[in-house]
């Protein structure tokens, strides 16, 4: 699974495209990020005018194939069907334009003729910070954005950008405010909070995914007295990623956990990817 995974970078650090779309399935989602309006392949594409894959071809010309990426990751979960990269990245957009995104990145994998590929790719990544680093170069920065906008016109489409910028609409601050009730719930076994924050009153924890816990009892059950402790909050649309420990010592478990909320921004899904971490280092590549 990891060897799919990375797969994709390597392939875009030797700039072959095709390559690159080869390692998605035929039926494939990308969501970078998250929030944003998805990229589907497999399905009729009215911009090639055929079925296949024309929409990661657009989507690598447009965000992948001008920039240098460097990952660095700090921790790559597999968890059944899932892997998660616990990382930032620095994109080189320019000579002059560099930016610093911490991110959460989620593969789902399924298997094609005895091959693993990639079903979804989901970048949970926050929009605005990213934007603001990039408009702090002055002159630079109009050229760098100006020459992205211009590409994301040719290959995109008005739609397509207008697509991108659904991105900066997410649960922000109060999102993250509410991620940060659940830990205290948690910590302190408070089993009423914690069931009150979900839309239907009904807790919905995958733990680890796809384990699932219906009931705040048996979630807090499962480790008592372990203490959550959240970092990296990222708030992408409807959904706040972070980074997390539980307990301490040699049964110290860490991960990665997804909180997706409703419209009406209450919990609707916490589901939490972990194993023991595989060692990785950084590398050039690009996005995904």
């Amino acid at each position: 699974m990891l060897e799919a995974v990375y797969a994709s970078p390597a392939a875009v650090a030797a700039g072959d495209k095709a390559q690159w779309i080869s390692i998605f399935a035929r039926y494939n989602i990308v969501e970078d990020p998250v929030g944003s309006a998805p990229h589907l392949s497999g399905v009729y594409d009215a911009a090639s005018g055929r079925r296949g894959k024309g929409p990661l071809s657009r989507f690598f010309d447009t965000f992948i194939a001008p920039n240098t990426i460097v990952f660095h990751v700090r921790r790559d979960i597999v968890c059944h069907e899932t892997v998660v990269r616990d990382l930032d990245i620095e994109i080189a957009m320019g000579p002059v334009v560099r930016v610093s995104v911490p991110m959460h990145l989620v593969y789902e994998l399924v298997e094609e003729r005895g091959e693993l590929r990639i079903f979804r790719l989901a970048a949970h990544w926050e929009f605005l910070p990213m934007v603001t680093q990039a408009m702090g170069f002055g002159w630079d920065s109009l050229k760098t954005m100006g020459g992205l906008g211009w590409r994301m016109f040719r290959q995109q489409g008005i739609g397509g950008i207008l697509g991108f910028c659904r991105a900066l609409s997410c649960v922000g601050e109060r999102g993250k405010l509410a991620v940060a009730e659940f830990a205290r719930a948690w910590n302190m076994a408070d089993e009423p909070a914690l069931a009150s924050m979900f839309d239907s009153g009904v807790v919905n924890v995958e733990w680890p995914s796809p384990r699932v816990f219906r009931d705040a009892e048996a979630l807090l059950a499962w480790r008592p007295g372990a203490e959550l402790r959240l970092s990296k909050l990222l708030a992408a649309g409807h959904t706040v990623s972070a980074s997390f420990e539980l307990g301490e010592g040699p049964e110290q478990i860490q991960g990665v956990l997804l909180f997706e909320f409703t419209r009406k921004r209450a919990l609707d899904r916490v589901c939490a990817y972990w194993q023991q971490p595989v060692q990785a280092t950084s590398s050039s590549s690009g996005s995904g």
